[in-house]
């Protein structure tokens, strides 16, 4: 039966570019979508942003005037609305985002070669599309240590992993935060669930570096040790 709004669709044409899209999206990322402005976001800006023969970064603004989207978000608040949904694909992880001078956003997938692009356009090795600058991000003196490790190491900061690692601070020496975020890159699991993970197994059994000071029974002293035998002996 056709769909409501017309005619059935004909079947895809020969020879058409083919959008590759990374099967994490339909393992990890789609489970997690419940917003269709979202999920229709993500998915055209998968096979947007990497065109073949162009920088594999879009401006917000060009991204949300292409046709496809324009259409869909001309109904839904337009263009305030579709960047509140680049902001929420941003969030969850699946887009990066560079802030520009005049306030638009510069996107790229979030991959090793999008954080690369953008780390480069960032540090002016590459021009910025549309001729913009780069807006003055915060100073990385301002940002802790494990904050600072982070974007060294997994990629651009967004709110809710700011959130996750200033809890993480709350429950773990930054030593082990730093070490537990260079893991994950050193694997090549470059996500902060990953070093959360490595964070809560080393709390549960110890750290196992070698050459670590370890207790008779084999696990390796946690820093909470001492605050844990006070308890007791109180």
């Amino acid at each position: 039966m056709p769909p409501a709004s017309g005619a059935a669709f004909e079947g895809f044409l020969a020879g058409q570019r083919a959008a590759s899209v990374p099967a994490q999206f339909f393992t990890e990322v789609l489970p997690q979508i419940e917003d269709a402005d979202e999920l229709r976001l993500t998915v055209y800006a998968l096979y947007a942003i990497p065109r073949p023969g162009q920088i594999a970064a879009r401006r917000a603004s060009e991204l949300l005037a292409e046709e496809p989207l324009a259409r869909w978000f001309a109904s839904r608040g337009g263009m305030e609305a579709g960047r509140r949904t680049v902001d929420a694909a941003v969030t969850r992880g699946v887009l990066l985002a560079l802030p520009l001078a005049d306030g638009d956003l510069l996107l790229a997938v979030h991959s090793e070669g999008g954080r690369r692009l953008l780390e480069r356009i960032e540090a002016g090795v590459e021009p910025v599309p549309g001729g913009s600058r780069v807006a003055v991000m915060v100073e990385p003196a301002a940002l802790s240590r494990p904050a600072a490790v982070y974007e060294q190491e997994i990629g651009m900061l967004t709110p809710s992993v700011t959130v996750a690692l200033a809890e993480a601070e709350q429950l773990y020496p930054a030593n082990w935060i730093v070490d537990a975020l260079r893991e994950a890159a050193k694997r090549n699991a470059r996500s902060w669930k990953y070093a959360e993970a490595i964070l809560r197994r080393w709390a549960a059994e110890g750290r196992d570096d070698e050459g670590t000071e370890r207790h008779p029974g084999g696990r390796p002293p946690n820093p909470y040790d001492a605050v844990v035998r006070r308890g007791l002996d109180g």
